[in-house]
Formats: C-alpha cells, sequence, structure tokens
C-alpha cells in the first residue's frame, strides 16, 4: 500500500490507500524496514543497540534546526544514473523528492557524484575532496558490485571500507551505505557473494546504516523479473529499477530519524535492481 499524508494541527495522520500491483509503494519499504528492526529488536540475539535504532544523528540535527539538508552520493553507474530516461529519473533526483515529500516542510539539495566503473579505493581515493566540496550532513555510498567484478581482495576492499568509514565518522558525517545488486549471472561467481557478505560485515562492525538492494533485487526478480528494473542492455536500471532503490533509501533515512520525527514524516517503499558493469 501507499500512504498519502494529511497533516492536522501539526501531526501526521497516515492515510492507507491500495497500490498498484505493478507499482510498489513509499509505504512498503518503510513497513519492512521497520519490520526488521523490531524483529532484531525481540530476537533472543539482537543486533547492537546501534545498528537498530536513530543512527543519523547530523541529518537529524540539520532538519531540526534549519529544516534542510545535504545528502551527497558517491558510486559507479548506479549514482551515475546509467539507464535512466533522463537526469530527473535517477535515484538521485527521485530521492530528494521522495525525502521532501515524505518529510513535510524540509529541503534536501541530493547531490549524485557516481563515475561508472569506479571500484572502493577510487571512490575512497576522491572521498575528502567531495566532501570538502559539498559538506554533506549525509553521504551515501554505492559499493562493491566493480571490485566483486574485479576480485577485489576481499581484505584489501574491507580494510578500505573501514578506513573511509572512520574518516566520515571523524568528520561527523551521517553514512549510508548500498551493497552490490543482485543478478543471476552474477551470483554464479561465489566471490560475488563474498564480497556482498563483506559490505554487511563492515557496516555492522562499523555501525553504519546499509540499504540492502542485494537481497531486495533477488525478491524483485523472482517476482516480476529482469525486464521489471533493468534497461535494455541487461545490465543498468531502467527509471523503474531507479525508482525502487530511492524509495528503498528514503525508507531506510526516515526509519533511521528520531521517533519525533515522524510526526512530522509520510513514508516511503520498495525494492531494487542492478547492473553487471556498474
Amino acid at each position: 500500500m501507499r500512504l498519502y499524508d494529511l497533516v492536522f494541527a501539526g501531526a501526521l495522520v497516515f492515510v492507507p490507500v491500495a497500490a498498484s500491483a505493478q507499482e510498489p509503494g513509499l509505504a512498503a519499504a518503510l513497513a519492512a524496514v521497520t519490520a526488521s528492526e523490531t524483529a532484531r529488536a525481540t530476537s533472543a540475539d539482537p543486533a547492537p543497540r546501534e545498528a537498530q535504532g536513530a543512527r543519523l544523528p547530523r541529518l537529524a540535527r540539520a532538519l531540526r534546526t534549519t529544516h534542510s539538508a545535504k545528502v551527497l552520493a558517491i558510486g559507479s553507474s548506479s549514482t551515475a544514473g546509467v539507464g535512466a530516461s533522463s537526469p530527473s529519473q535517477t535515484y538521485t533526483a527521485r530521492l530528494e523528492v521522495d525525502l521532501e515529500s515524505a518529510l513535510t516542510g524540509t529541503d534536501f539539495d541530493v547531490v549524485s557524484h557516481g563515475l561508472s566503473g569506479e571500484v572502493a579505493q577510487g571512490a575512497a581515493d576522491r572521498m575528502k575532496r567531495e566532501v570538502e566540496e559539498v559538506k554533506p550532513d549525509l553521504l551515501i555510498w554505492q559499493v562493491g558490485t566493480n571490485d566483486a567484478l574485479r576480485h577485489v581482495a576481499i581484505d584489501g576492499f574491507k580494510t578500505c571500507l573501514k578506513k573511509t568509514l572512520a574518516w566520515l565518522k571523524e568528520q561527523q558525517i551521517d553514512i549510508v551505505l548500498i551493497n552490490p545488486q543482485y543478478g543471476d549471472a552474477l551470483v554464479k561467481d561465489a566471490y560475488y557473494g563474498d564480497v556482498v557478505t563483506a559490505v554487511a560485515e563492515v557496516a555492522q562492525d562499523m555501525q553504519v546504516l546499509l540499504v540492502d538492494r542485494f537481497e531486495s533485487m533477488r525478491k524483485l526478480q523472482r517476482e516480476r523479473g529482469d525486464r521489471f528494473y533493468l534497461s535494455p542492455d541487461n545490465l543498468h536500471m531502467n527509471d523503474e529499477g531507479y525508482r525502487c532503490l530511492a524509495e528503498q533509501l528514503a525508507a531506510t533515512i526516515i526509519s533511521a530519524l528520531p521517533s519525533g520525527m515522524h510526526t512530522t514524516a509520510s513514508a516511503p517503499a520498495a525494492l531494487i535492481p542492478g547492473s553487471r558493469k556498474e
């Protein structure tokens, strides 16, 4: 279902509206993220507290004090928007709209600095320069696909991620990681799964948010097939794929904000796609 927000006397009322079978709405993703957090919180072996609650303090502070926020997206082809029919259909453009629609009265500036074919070390090498230029409250790092395709050494890959994330934390910048996409052909190489696992382990160790597009894309592929979310090259995402990624990201970001802020937010949702050469 999709949520449409009604603001009454300063509070948000969520009104459920049936969504088209062909159109996963923003609400589904937020519901899925919330359910996942609840399951961990009530399990016998829950994740560390920092991996469950609000973990975007700088973003929350910016929204509280100025009602605006700067977001920097770093990554490869998915972040560059390869396969989208226009710049407005990329996940970064859609994310800006989704967040502003969901968090009433806010102004987001989502800056996309994606480079096709880039591995983690390439992004790490330019991270300081990009951060100094944009000065983001939140950094989204889409990472791992090209490292997996090129069989970059796992230990070096994880070290690169940890060092870069540690530096970002020293700058007090909030972080969201996006792991590699799912693809039937991609996962035939066991190394690809190793990289997906490595990203999850680093996210847990460093206590940063992880958008699991690998699993979301796998589910979407089984339900609707590749053509729903991939462009004609059968590698990069199409407009539907980018819409799904933006909704999943928006849902994750909103669910990670302090609960008090949810009274000013409606919600998002969905799944994700991928590419062969990101």
